[in-house]
């Protein structure tokens, strides 16, 4: 299997948007999310394009992962990154993917001084939770939110 990590091409763009939206098919709560990894696409390119990283296996995209270096943590004081974004494309899932995926950000974020590593998953992310719990992450706050209408 020739897998490798690299950064982002222009001729990507569109590939990473049909993976994102094959994924999305799982999630049909997530009305906007599309307009949202559209922006955070667009944000990186222009502001830290070597953060977006693909999974290439033989010439072809297979998966992505977006990363950004954030701010110091208003309580902890440590230097945080974020990983924004993870997936890869349905027939290549539970192949080890992800996993290489979060390490490439991970050291990408380290070579930037991040002392730490968040994502925030939705209620309904389910058993891809798992993935990151096996990764290291471990839960460090709780969102919680209520209907006003």
């Amino acid at each position: 299997m020739s897998l490798f990590v690299r950064r982002v091409r222009v001729t990507d763009l569109a590939v990473l948007e049909t993976l994102e939206l094959e994924t999305l098919k799982r999630f049909p709560s997530r009305t906007r999310w599309m307009e949202t990894y559209r922006h955070l696409l667009e944000t990186s390119l222009s502001a830290e394009p070597e953060g977006l990283l693909v999974a290439d296996y033989d010439g072809r995209a297979i998966g992505a992962a977006i990363a950004r270096v954030g701010q110091a943590h208003p309580l902890s004081g440590l230097v945080q990154g974020r990983l924004e974004a993870l997936t890869v494309a349905p027939g290549w899932r539970s192949q080890g993917i992800a996993e290489r995926l979060i390490k490439e950000a991970e050291a990408y974020l380290k070579s930037r001084g991040c002392q730490v590593m968040t994502i925030t998953l939705t209620a309904d992310a389910g058993g891809d939770g798992e993935l990151f719990k096996v990764a290291g992450f471990k839960v460090a706050a709780w969102q919680l939110e209520r209907s006003l209408t």
